[in-house]
């Protein structure tokens, strides 16, 4: 009988070689604050919108470079936030949740795939589940009631 060896929690893990990289990344932002998490979200989604998009490349063109307050990029997340809440209460349906966190993600990411547009690029996704995982805290941020 071999003996249960724990883990050490210095010791580095590497991921899974199966795994997705969205997988990765979404253990990544579940470990980020929730003003970290409506930043990235906020930023995503000023970059994805076609005019947002040209008012950076402009900017960077005329100013040498593209700057965004953090305060800016949470505020923006958290629009986004309150824009698509309403679609992930209705497609998430109380669906099991589960003590593994590489399980837990993909069923938040599924979650996310199915209240948003099929065009929605995967980092606004992945940021939108992350906010669904972390929901209690991000509506406290963005003062969702």
């Amino acid at each position: 009988m071999s003996e249960l060896r724990y883990a050490d929690p210095a010791e580095f893990d590497l991921p899974y070689l199966d795994a997705d990289p969205i997988s990765e990344a979404g253990l990544i932002l579940l470990g980020l604050d929730a003003e970290r998490i409506l930043a990235m979200l906020g930023f995503a989604t000023l970059t994805a919108d076609p005019g947002a998009a040209v008012l950076v490349v402009d900017s960077a063109l005329h100013n040498g470079e593209f700057r965004i307050s953090f305060s800016a990029a949470v505020a923006a997340g958290g629009a986004e936030w309150r824009r698509h809440r309403p679609a992930f209460a209705a497609a998430d349906g109380n669906r099991f949740r589960s003590g593994s966190p590489r399980e837990a993600w993909a069923a938040m990411y599924d979650v996310a795939r199915a209240a948003v547009a099929e065009n929605t690029s995967s980092t606004t996704v992945a940021c939108l589940a992350a906010c669904w995982f972390r929901r209690e805290e991000i509506d406290q941020v963005t003062h969702v009631r």
